[in-house]
This record gives structure tokens, C-alpha cells and sequence, in this order.
């Protein structure tokens, strides 16, 4: 009970802090990176994949082992890629380039709900657990859903390479 009311306390000042920090400091902008292709980078860590289960079993597994990537890995793949985009670590070119970089002034003033709804997204959580959290610890729901919206993880939700032979 008393850690929840710490970090509920932690929320209120983290919240007013980064709109003081964010009025009183100037915030650089993220690198602009050159865009990548999510599809490119995706069909190189297949190979990777498929190299190394090869390996482990002995014998080319070919489009066997593509497909099972892309079974296992294709969704969390592109989450992971979606929060690189917003947070201005890497562009990638399914996504829109105005929402390169979007949370990286709140990283930069260390925003630390952007920064556990952030966490929260890398782990694997969607949208709805995010808010049920935010209702359970007693958040700012407002400022959860401005974060979520902000993110908008359900970008990442692409369609993934066809492997045909």
C-alpha cells in the first residue's frame, strides 16, 4: 500500500516537473536517420533465424525456418520498430515521418509516466492492460490515453513479407 502511494506521488510530481522542465529547457531534436525499411530489416533477422536453427539441426531448413519467424517474431518485431520510430532512435519508412521523434522531448525531461507506459509497451502490453494499469494505480487517466494516442502502437500492426517459393 505504501509503494503505491509513493509512486502515485512520484506521478504527480513527475507530471508537474516535466511541464516546468519542458517550459525552462530546450530539448535537442532526435538525429534524423536516414529511413529504413521494417520489411528489410525484418527478412535480414529471418535469415539470421534461419542460419541458426539450420545450424542447430544440421541441415537447411530453407523457407521452413522464414515462415517460422515471421510466425513467432513479425508482430513483436514491428511493436519494437513502431517505439524506435516515436521515440527518434531509428526512422522507418512504413511509418509516418511526421511521428518520428513524438515522445522524445518527454524522454529527454524524464517523463516517468512516458517512461513506464514506454516499459510497459516494450514488455508486450497493449493498450487495454496499459489503461487498466493506469486505473489501478490511480494515474492520470487523461494523460495515460494523450500517451497512448501519442504512441499509437496499433501502427505497428503491418502486413507481414510473403515467403513464397
Amino acid at each position: 500500500m505504501r509503494s503505491t502511494l509513493r509512486f502515485r506521488q512520484a506521478v504527480s510530481r513527475s507530471v508537474n516537473g516535466v511541464v516546468e522542465k519542458a517550459a525552462r529547457c530546450v530539448v535537442p531534436e532526435p538525429e534524423d536517420p536516414r529511413p529504413q525499411s521494417i520489411y528489410s530489416a525484418a527478412l535480414e533477422e529471418a535469415h539470421k533465424y534461419k542460419w541458426i536453427e539450420s545450424q542447430k539441426s544440421g541441415h537447411d531448413l530453407g523457407d521452413t525456418a522464414l515462415k517460422d519467424w515471421f510466425r513467432k517474431y513479425w508482430l513483436p518485431f514491428c511493436r519494437a520498430k513502431r517505439l524506435e520510430h516515436v521515440e527518434g532512435m531509428q526512422k522507418w519508412s512504413e511509418f509516418a515521418e511526421t511521428e518520428f521523434g513524438q515522445v522524445f522531448q518527454l524522454i529527454m525531461v524524464d517523463d516517468l509516466l512516458c517512461d513506464r507506459v514506454l516499459d510497459r509497451m516494450e514488455h508486450g502490453c497493449d493498450n487495454l492492460e496499459i489503461i487498466n494499469w493506469g486505473l489501478t494505480w490511480g494515474l492520470p487517466m487523461e494523460r495515460v490515453i494523450d500517451l497512448l494516442e501519442l504512441i499509437d502502437i496499433n501502427r505497428a500492426r503491418l502486413e507481414p513479407i510473403a515467403i513464397t517459393e
